[in-house]
């Protein structure tokens, strides 16, 4: 008798769930991940970015101030940018990451464009992007989009 409740908890789980993208580069894997996939007009939309060392070996980021961004997007045109209105030290930083080792970064869209206007409802594309360079690698990468609908 247990078991089919069990069932219904986790087929809503996975219809209720988070949203996600991923990708490897080099010796990181890049998780972003969003709450959920559908959201009512003016609700918070968390987004995370994972990063790990997923080499037997530290591995050292290099990057400026800003380390990381989150980019919202409609058919292709910027909506919302979580760097946009922020100022970065200008300064060069390390970090090393041991092996396994994993930083979280987090950031919210509060549904309003880059002007400060709610946006419509409707689908969205959502990117996060890691602006750390590895010794050998790309100074940024880039995992997702990933899509999300705006709802009444």
């Amino acid at each position: 008798m247990t078991v089919p409740f069990v069932l219904v908890l986790v087929a809503i789980a996975s219809v209720g769930g988070a949203v996600r993208a991923e990708r490897t580069a080099g010796d990181l894997r890049l998780e972003m991940s969003v709450a959920r996939g559908v959201f009512q007009v003016g609700e918070p939309v968390h987004i995370s970015l994972r990063v790990s060392n997923i080499s037997g070996t530290p591995v050292t980021l290099t990057s400026g101030g800003q380390q990381y961004d989150v980019i919202v997007r409609q058919r292709g045109a910027l909506v919302w940018q979580w760097s946009h209105d922020k100022g970065f030290a200008q300064v060069v930083r390390s970090v090393e990451m041991a092996p396994g080792d994993a930083r979280t970064y987090k950031a919210s869209w509060d549904q309003r464009d880059l002007q400060g206007r709610p946006v419509e409802p409707g689908t969205y594309e959502v990117s996060c992007v890691l602006l750390a360079a590895q010794r050998s690698g790309p100074a940024s990468v880039e995992v997702g989009p990933v899509r999300i609908t705006i709802a009444r």
